[in-house]
C-alpha cells in the first residue's frame, strides 16, 4: 500500500514518502529473536487462517438463535472448519467454510467468511475465558445478521497488517496478511531495508535511524499515539480526505482521525473493551505525571503480556510510589505478592463485549461500589483531540446515529453543530446531506440538489476513496429520489455511485433496481450478473433476477422467463432458506401456478418468523377468505 501522508513534525522519513510496507517476513532476517516471541503475542496471533493450530475454541455445543429459529453447529473437519446451519421451520441443514480466525484467543476467537475477497463475519464467537459459544456482539438479542456483517478496512487494520484491500470496495481486498505485524508500529519498512541493503548502516547506539520508527526515540505522547490506533476503538471520524491507511508511527492520531467515546454521569466504572489508552489518561497516576506515563513503560511489545513477570508493573509503580504509600494491611499486600495491578487495576468485564474481562487500565483507588444511580448522557467526548474540528464533531454525532444506536438525540446534538459548518465546502455539503438523509428529511436533499444543480453535485462528488464518502453521498442522493419515485434522477446518482465504488455490492443491486424501474432489463441483468461474478453468494442479485424475469413473464406471457425467475429464486432460497424477499418471490411463483393451498402454507411460515410482515398477512387473509384450493 502506497499512502501519502503530511505530519508536520516528524524526522523520521517513512513518514514522509511514498514508502511501501513489506511484511513481517522482511523482519525476520535481521530480527529473528524478536520475530519468534512477537508471533506467540497477541499481537502475533490475532488473525489467520482457520487451523487447528491457530484456534483456541473449543467447538462442543450448539447455539441456537431462538428468534430466527435457526441452529448453528460449528465444527472441525480434519484441519477445516465449518458452520453447521439447521432451519428448523423447513427442516434443512446447509454448511458455510470458514476461512478464517480473528482474535488471539486469549480472550475470543471470532470468525470470518471469504467469498472471492468479500469478507464477512460469521454469526458466532467462541468466549476462550469462559469457554462458551455464543453470538458475536452485535448479533444477539435478535440482531443476528447471519453471514451479512461487512469486515471493512477499518476492522481489519486495528485486527491485522495492513491488508491489500480494493479501492472502491467496502469489504473486499486483494491479500491479507496473517497477523498484526512489525510495522503497525515501527512504520514501513522498505526504506529502511532499502538503507540496510545499500551499505547505510546507522550506529543506533549514538545516533538515530531515522529511516524507521523506534517507537522508544519518540516522545512520550507519540508512543501513546501507536497505541491509541488500536487500543481506542469508538467512534472513529476521519478526516475528509483520510482513510485508515493513513495513519503512521511518529504521527498524531488527530492527523487523520478524531476518536469519540459517549460520557455519562454515573458510569465512571464503565468501559469498553478496546480503550486502554482512554483509561490509563484518566487515571491519577497519569494526570499527576503531566502525561508522562507510557504504555510501554509496561509493556513490552514484542513478547506476551501474560509471560511477563508482575514485578515489571511494579517497578513501573514504585518509580513514582514505595510500598509504605499503600495503606493496605500486611498481611493483605502479602497474599497478594505485593501485586499493585491486582488492587489498582482490577480485573472486569465490559460493556461492549460479553464473557470477557479485562484490566481496567484506569489507575484508581478501590472503593465500595456506591448505591446505582440513574446513567445520564452527558455528550461525546473526543479522546485524542482537545479541538476538534465542528465538522468532526458533528459527523460524530452522526455516525453515532447510524452505526451505534439510534437515539433522536444524537441527530440533535448533530443538527446544533450543523449549523456552524460552511454548506458552500464539500465537507459541509457532505454532512448536510448525511443529517437530512439520517432524519429523512428528504425534501432537504431535494432542495439541495435543485439549488446547487445536479451537475454540480456529480462534479463535487466524484472522487474515487478508500473512505467512500464521495460515493455514499452519491447514494443517499439517489436513494432520495428513489423513494420520490424519480427514477431518472435517481439513476444519475446511483450511476456515480458505482462508478465511484465499483465493488460496492449493495450499490451495484441498488442501480440495477433503478434500471428495472426505468423500462432497462438488460442493462439491469447485467449489472445483476456482475454482482454475481463478484460474489456467487450474493442473495440479493438473484432475488432481484428473479424478480425481473417475473416481471417480464408478466409482460410477455413467455414461459421461459417464468421458468428463469424459478431458477434464480431458487437458488437465492437454497443460499438463505429464510430471505424474505426470496420467500415473497417464491410466493408469487407458486400462485401464478395456482397452487393455493402450497401458497397458504408458505405465507404461514413467512408470518411465523416475519410477524410484522404486513403484505404477507393481507395474501394470507385473501386466499383463507375466498378459500382457494389447489388445481
Amino acid at each position: 500500500v502506497n499512502i501519502t501522508t503530511n505530519s508536520s513534525s516528524s524526522p523520521h522519513l517513512n513518514i514522509y514518502a511514498d514508502i511501501n510496507h513489506l511484511g513481517i517476513n522482511a523482519c525476520k532476517d535481521c530480527h529473528f529473536d524478536i520475530y519468534e516471541t512477537f508471533i506467540g503475542n497477541g499481537m502475533g496471533r490475532s488473525f489467520n487462517y482457520a487451523k487447528k493450530e491457530y484456534s483456541s475454541s473449543i467447538f462442543d455445543s450448539i447455539l441456537y438463535d431462538k428468534k430466527l429459529d435457526i441452529s448453528y453447529y460449528p465444527h472441525w473437519n480434519n484441519d477445516s472448519l465449518f458452520v453447521n446451519k439447521y432451519y428448523h421451520k423447513f427442516d434443512l441443514i446447509d454448511s458455510n467454510y470458514i476461512d478464517y480466525i480473528i482474535g488471539s484467543g486469549h480472550h475470543t476467537n471470532s470468525h470470518i467468511i471469504n467469498q472471492n475477497g468479500y469478507l464477512y463475519q460469521a454469526p458466532f464467537t467462541f468466549y476462550t475465558q469462559d469457554s462458551i459459544l455464543d453470538f458475536p456482539p452485535g448479533f444477539e438479542s435478535g440482531n443476528n445478521s447471519r453471514f451479512e456483517r461487512e469486515i471493512g478496512l477499518e476492522c481489519m487494520t486495528c485486527h491485522n497488517a495492513y491488508p491489500d484491500f480494493v479501492l472502491g470496495s467496502t469489504n473486499k481486498f486483494n491479500k491479507i496478511p496473517k497477523g498484526i505485524d512489525c510495522e503497525r508500529c515501527h512504520g514501513p519498512g522498505e526504506l529502511h531495508v532499502n538503507s540496510i541493503e545499500s551499505g547505510n548502516l546507522v550506529d543506533t547506539s549514538i545516533y538515530f535511524d531515522y529511516t524507521i520508527v523506534n517507537p522508544a526515540s519518540l516522545s512520550i505522547e507519540l508512543q501513546n499515539e501507536i497505541c491509541s490506533r488500536c487500543h481506542i476503538q469508538g467512534n472513529s471520524v476521519l478526516q475528509y480526505d483520510k482513510s485508515f491507511y493513513d495513519f503512521r508511527p511518529g504521527m498524531y492520531l488527530n492527523e487523520v482521525m478524531d476518536i469519540y467515546f459517549p460520557r455519562y454521569e454515573n458510569a465512571e466504572d464503565e468501559f469498553i473493551m478496546a480503550s486502554h489508552v482512554d483509561r490509563l489518561k484518566q487515571s491519577e497516576c497519569f494526570i499527576k505525571s503531566d502525561n508522562k506515563i507510557s504504555c510501554i513503560d509496561c509493556h513490552n511489545p514484542h513478547k506476551s503480556v501474560h509471560q511477563a513477570d508482575p514485578a515489571i508493573y511494579n517497578s513501573t509503580c514504585f518509580s513514582c510510589h514505595n510500598n509504605n504509600d499503600c495503606n493496605e494491611n500486611f498481611e493483605n499486600k502479602e497474599k497478594l505478592n505485593n501485586n499493585c495491578v491486582s488492587c489498582h487495576m482490577r480485573e472486569s468485564s465490559t460493556i461492549d463485549i460479553p464473557h470477557v474481562t479485562i484490566t481496567d487500565h484506569k489507575i484508581s483507588i478501590p472503593n465500595e461500589k456506591t448505591n446505582h444511580m440513574e446513567k445520564k448522557f452527558k455528550g461525546l467526548e473526543c479522546v485524542n483531540n482537545d479541538n476538534p474540528s465542528v465538522y468532526s464533531i458533528a459527523n460524530a454525532y452522526l455516525q453515532e446515529y447510524d452505526r451505534f444506536s439510534q437515539n433522536p438525540a444524537y441527530l440533535d446534538s448533530a443538527f446544533n453543530y450543523l449549523r456552524f459548518i460552511d454548506m458552500s465546502t464539500k465537507e459541509g455539503l457532505y454532512s448536510s446531506i448525511y443529517y437530512f438523509f439520517l432524519s429523512k428529511e428528504f425534501n432537504k436533499i431535494s432542495e439541495i440538489i435543485s439549488d446547487k444543480g445536479k451537475d454540480k453535485i456529480l462534479e463535487i462528488f466524484n472522487v474515487k476513496q478508500y473512505n467512500n464518502f464521495d460515493a455514499w453521498t452519491c447514494y443517499r442522493i439517489g436513494q432520495v429520489f428513489y423513494n420520490q419515485k424519480k427514477y431518472k434522477t435517481s439513476i444519475l446518482f446511483f450511476d456515480q455511485a458505482t462508478k465511484l465504488s465499483p465493488y460496492n455490492l449493495k450499490f451495484l443491486d441498488k442501480y440495477g433496481n433503478n434500471l428495472i424501474l426505468i423500462d432497462q432489463f438488460d442493462d439491469a441483468k447485467l449489472i445483476f450478473q456482475s454482482i454475481i461474478n463478484e460474489n456467487n453468494q450474493y442473495v440479493s442479485a438473484y432475488n432481484n433476477l428473479s424478480r425481473l424475469y417475473f416481471k417480464q413473464y408478466l409482460l410477455s406471457g413467455y414461459e421461459g422467463d417464468k421458468n428463469l425467475s424459478n431458477y434464480y429464486c431458487d437458488i437465492a432460497l437454497n443460499l438463505d432458506p429464510i430471505n424474505k424477499k426470496g420467500l415473497l418471490n417464491k410466493i408469487d411463483l407458486i400462485i401464478i401456478e395456482k397452487k393455493y393451498s402450497e401458497a397458504k402454507l408458505l405465507l404461514s411460515k413467512i408470518i411465523d418468523i416475519y410477524p410484522d410482515e404486513k403484505d404477507a398477512k393481507l395474501l394470507l387473509n385473501k386466499l383463507n377468505e375466498e378459500n382457494y384450493k389447489n388445481i
